[in-house]
């Protein structure tokens, strides 16, 4: 092994590799892109590796083809090729995996991939490392924590993650910045055991091409500007509700006492979300929503049912349609009320902008599934949708707009 000289970090990347030895179980890196969030914490995988004989180590993102190219291609390989030398370790290109000389193993994986799911969540780990969460849902960063339990002595076990940052709204900014559960917005219980910090390109200048930040960064909209190089919370460039604002937002208490009917869309696939309607003539609540992550449809609507979701106040069922993904197939059948939804887009997309518009559309805080997606549900520069945490952002018209186009209501 060539040893720790061949990494030689800045000031503030000394200051990044010091927050992994603080004593935080839950450690983000955010910033700005280039910013060399991602170089450290491989790196310090690679050192966790090779310190601790026999260990494992998961490296994920939401695509298994971008942990691939722009995690182990880009940035792993390269550095192990410098820390271990060539012959010391040797990449399983079918499991997506390296193992090294001395046993340890540090795997490659993509959340958002059902094949590859079970099988990096069925191994445990010493480390996990999320790389860009703000694509990643809450739900399916619950489901890995289980596989953080490998014993190996001396080795403390880590969650390390980074991001670009996202709106101040994702489940990273609460947990991280404002110390609270992403769910329920109550305290965290330890936030001792969260830790983060900010990298930005300017501190990582050494290693970028000398015009990366003159005419590249500097050259943004003052959105991407905001994210890109100054590593701020900001809503996105280009999101698709962008009238949607504060002033929408009503505590649980605050919601009409009755509703003239009640609606809720599901959407299905690993990250499968419910979101629930009530309608006082046409201005829509969002009275709650829930999500998780590689779960049977059938387990997911038993959930449903324990939480009250098909339960009135005083006690009565409650039965209105559930407007479901059509690409469900059978799986509507598992959902209670379930029928297929109208799956119109962009036609969803304008009623609902114009619902905010007339000031006709309002959002439970509990609703905190809906809330972190909202402020990130973008178009690109081709005006096509992200298809990226949009799970609940698609429920969500399933309920409105399926509710218009076909108008099922339930005594």
């Amino acid at each position: 092994m060539t040893g720790t000289s061949v990494f030689k970090p800045t000031a503030v990347q000394k200051k990044a590799l010091e927050l992994l030895g603080s004593g935080a179980k839950h450690i983000l890196l955010f910033g700005g892109s280039r910013s060399g969030k991602t170089t450290i914490l491989v790196i310090a995988i690679i050192y966790r590796a090779v310190r601790y004989p026999e260990s494992r180590h998961l490296i994920c993102r939401l695509r298994t083809k971008d942990a691939r190219s722009s995690v182990l291609h880009e940035t792993m390989m390269p550095w192990l090729k410098k820390i271990v030398g060539h012959r010391r370790f040797k990449l399983m290109v079918h499991d997506n995996y390296v193992r090294l000389w001395n046993g340890s193993e540090i795997w490659i994986g993509g959340l958002g991939d059902r094949e590859q799911v079970d099988k990096i969540l069925g191994h445990e780990y010493n480390t996990i490392y999320f790389n860009e969460v703000s694509q990643i849902s809450w739900a399916a960063i619950n489901v890995a924590y289980s596989r953080l339990a490998m014993h190996i002595p001396g080795c403390r076990n880590l969650f390390l993650y980074d991001c670009n940052p996202a709106s101040p709204m994702h489940w990273a900014y609460k947990v991280f910045i404002r110390k609270i559960e992403a769910r329920t917005d109550t305290p965290l219980a330890k936030p001792e055991l969260y830790a983060s910090m900010i990298l930005n390109p300017q501190d990582n200048a050494d290693n970028l091409a000398a015009d990366y930040i003159s005419d590249i960064l500097d050259t943004m909209s003052d959105k991407q500007k905001a994210r890109f190089r100054d590593g701020l919370w900001v809503k996105a460039e280009g999101v698709v509700y962008e009238k949607f604002s504060e002033e929408m937002l009503l505590a649980p208490e605050e919601l009409p006492e009755r509703f003239d009917f009640v609606t809720a869309g599901q959407d299905f696939g690993l990250n499968i979300t419910n979101v629930k309607a009530g309608w006082v003539g046409n201005t829509v609540y969002l009275i709650a929503d829930y999500g998780a992550y590689n779960v049977p449809t059938r387990t997911f609507n038993e959930t449903l049912e324990a939480l009250g979701w098909y339960t009135n106040e005083d006690g009565t069922e409650a039965v209105f349609p559930t407007y479901c993904d059509p690409a469900g197939g059978e799986r509507i059948q598992e959902i209670r009320g379930g029928v297929k939804a109208n799956n119109s887009v962009d036609p969803g997309i304008d009623y609902i902008c114009a619902l905010m518009e007339r000031k006709q559309f309002f959002v439970s805080t509990a609703c905190t599934g809906v809330l972190q997606e909202i402020a990130d549900y973008v178009r690109d520069e081709g005006n096509q949708i992200v298809k990226v945490n949009d799970h609940f952002m698609d429920a969500m018209r399933y309920a409105i707009f399926s509710q218009v186009q076909y108008g099922i209501i339930c005594s």
